[in-house]
C-alpha cells in the first residue's frame, strides 16, 4: 500500500477496542461482480527522472500482458496477491480476519457460475435478498435497491451518485481549474458540503492541512529533492502549489512520500 493505507491502520486499530475479530466484507465485489481494482495510472512525468518515468511506463505494458485470460483468475491469483495482499496484511496485524468471500466452496461456484452472471449487481442484491429481506429493502450508498420503487429509486441513484463523484471531485480528484476556484473560496469551507459522505478520509485537504508541516518536512528536504529518479525542482514546485491550496497534487503526493519512506526505512536502514 502507499502511504494512504495509514487510514486503514489507524480505523483497525480502532476497531480492535470494538472486537478483536473482524468479519470483512472485502473482495465480494471482486468475486462476484468481477471488479477489477488493480489498474495501472499514468505516472507524473516531469516528477521523474526521464528514463526511471520510461521504465515506469512500460510497467503497463507488462501488466496489460498478465490481465490475459479469465478476469475471476486474474482476480484471484494475481490481483489478490499483488494488490489486496498490502491492505490484507495491514489489517491482519491489527485483527484476526474471517474473510467469507475467499471461501474454498463459494470460489469453486462461482467457478461454475454463467460468464454474464456476475457483470452486474443483481447477483449480490439477490443474495441479500434470499438471506435477509428486510436488509435488502436498504438501499445502498449509491441508492441502489434489489427491487426499486419506480422514479423515487432513480431521483435517489441520481442524487447519490451525483455525491459521490462531487466527493472524488473534492477530494484527490480534484481538477487544477476547480482547485484555484476552491482557493479563492476556502474561507467559508465548502468542502463541507461534499466530504464525508462516503469516504472519512481526505488527503487533499490533510496534505494542505492537518499535515502540511509532515508532507514540508519530508518532501522539502534535501535528502529527497536529491534522489536521482525525481526531478528536484519539480517536486518542490508541486509540494509547494499544493500546501498553498490553489492546486491538486494529492497522487503526486501519495507518491513521492511512499517512494521515499521506502528508501529511508527500507533500503537505507536495511
Amino acid at each position: 500500500m502507499d502511504v494512504s493505507g495509514t487510514v486503514e491502520l489507524y480505523a483497525n486499530r480502532r476497531a480492535r477496542q470494538v472486537s478483536p475479530v473482524r468479519l470483512t466484507g472485502n473482495y465480494g465485489g471482486d468475486v462476484l461482480r468481477g471488479l477489477v481494482a488493480f489498474k495501472p495510472t499514468k505516472v507524473c512525468e516531469r516528477l521523474l527522472d526521464p528514463e526511471f518515468a520510461g521504465w515506469a511506463n512500460r510497467a503497463s505494458a507488462t501488466y496489460m500482458a498478465s490481465r490475459q485470460g479469465r478476469t475471476l483468475s486474474f482476480i484471484l491469483f494475481k490481483q489478490m496477491p499483488w494488490h489486496h495482499y498490502g491492505r490484507f496484511t495491514l489489517e491482519q496485524s491489527q485483527l484476526t480476519l474471517r474473510s467469507p468471500y475467499l471461501d474454498n466452496d463459494l470460489i469453486s461456484l462461482v467457478y461454475q457460475a454463467p460468464a454474464d452472471s456476475n457483470t452486474d449487481n443483481r447477483l449480490s442484491l439477490g443474495l441479500v435478498e434470499e438471506v435477509n429481506p428486510s436488509l435488502s429493502r436498504i438501499p445502498t450508498d449509491r441508492g441502489v435497491l434489489h427491487r426499486p420503487i419506480p422514479i423515487l429509486t432513480w431521483a435517489a441513484q441520481l442524487y447519490e451518485t451525483f455525491a459521490f463523484k462531487a466527493e472524488y471531485a473534492y477530494d484527490h480528484g480534484m481538477p487544477q481549474w476547480l482547485a484555484r476556484i476552491d482557493h479563492l473560496v476556502a474561507p467559508a469551507r465548502p468542502e463541507r458540503l461534499f466530504l464525508g459522505r462516503h469516504k472519512f478520509y481526505h488527503f487533499r485537504t490533510w496534505y494542505w492541512d492537518q499535515l502540511s508541516d509532515y508532507v514540508r518536512d519530508v518532501l522539502l528536504d534535501f535528502r529527497t529533492r536529491s534522489r536521482p529518479y525525481f526531478q528536484g525542482t519539480y517536486l518542490e514546485a508541486i509540494v509547494k502549489a499544493h500546501l498553498g491550496g490553489y492546486r491538486n497534487y494529492t497522487r503526486e503526493i501519495h507518491q513521492a512520500l511512499t517512494s521515499e519512506l521506502i528508501q529511508r526505512h527500507l533500503i537505507e536502514q536495511n
